[in-house]
């Protein structure tokens, strides 16, 4: 089954392309560091210097190698993308599955909740928590992120659950004895794993670039660099206005080709699993 699916996705070149672009990314974030040993954060050469043989990207007004901070950027935003997409996914799969299967009050109740939260703007929510937030690591900028973004993936989930379980192998499993836990995560939610899995790279990209929407405002990770907080320095010390395009424009570049990259995927992943679009 799974290799019947690698099959069939490697066949549309959309996949192919976007996939290439993607994989090629993440192994400039995880090779990279391990291979430029230089340290991001710390002075190495004379401030705003041009890309050369020494500095591949230049440096930045502390003389800091851009090469090296865009380098362990790239880890640290698809690791936050990453990260809220897993906890983002699971929280809205999770209420997304009991209120379509449970239904009645327990769905009003679920219902309500998840229009709340997608009705309060998702960035403002972002900017109250995390001003309040002193220390911001990977993983409270990735939890602030994620817990604001579930609301659109428990609807769509609601709605395929509500489908499904008017199915004939739902009664089946209910006259089996089954309990209700069993049947809507065991029977149900596996028929829509391909669903599930669009929504998880939809949400890894939005979760990277609201990342990146943080830091440009001084509310990103308070230590490390990841592409948004190097976009911030960028910002801050005017590099645009004062034509320092080595300084902003690879990781601003980066961002735009791992974000494309991943909704061009989910775009082919949808193409193949439905008959619809297949058939075009």
């Amino acid at each position: 089954m799974v290799k019947e699916i690698l099959i069939g996705v490697f066949r549309i070149k959309k996949f192919v392309f976007s996939f290439s672009i993607l994989t090629s990314i993440i192994l400039m974030g995880v090779v990279g560091p391990i291979v430029y040993t230089v340290v991001p954060y710390k002075t190495v050469g004379p401030p705003e210097a041009k890309p050369s043989e020494t500095y591949p990207l230049g440096t930045d007004a502390y003389g800091r190698d851009l090469f090296a901070q865009v380098l362990n950027g790239i880890s640290t935003s698809i690791y936050i993308g990453f990260l809220s997409a897993i906890v983002g996914t699971a929280i809205g799969v999770v209420i997304g599955t009991i209120a379509g299967f449970k239904g009645g009050l327990v769905d009003d109740v679920l219902m309500v909740v998840t229009n709340i939260m997608m009705t309060l703007p998702a960035i403002l929510l972002m900017i109250l928590v995390a001003a309040y937030i002193e220390e911001r690591n990977v993983l409270y900028v990735a939890l602030i992120i994620s817990f604001t973004s579930w609301g659109w993936i428990a609807r769509g989930v609601r709605a395929q659950i509500m489908s499904l379980r008017e199915q004939q192998f739902v009664f089946m499993s209910r006259m089996a004895g089954l309990s209700d836990v069993k049947i809507a995560f065991v029977d149900l939610l596996p028929n829509m794993a391909s669903y599930v899995f669009m929504c998880f790279i939809l949400l890894m990209s939005a979760a990277m670039l609201a990342e990146a929407g943080l830091s440009m405002i001084g509310l990103g990770i308070t230590r490390g660099y990841s592409l948004g907080t190097i976009l911030f320095w960028a910002r801050m010390k005017e590099a645009v206005r004062r034509g320092l395009t080595w300084w902003f424009i690879p990781p601003g570049a980066i961002l735009v080709a791992i974000t494309t990259s991943l909704l061009v995927t989910a775009t082919a992943l949808d193409e193949y699993f439905s008959p619809r679009l297949r058939g075009r």
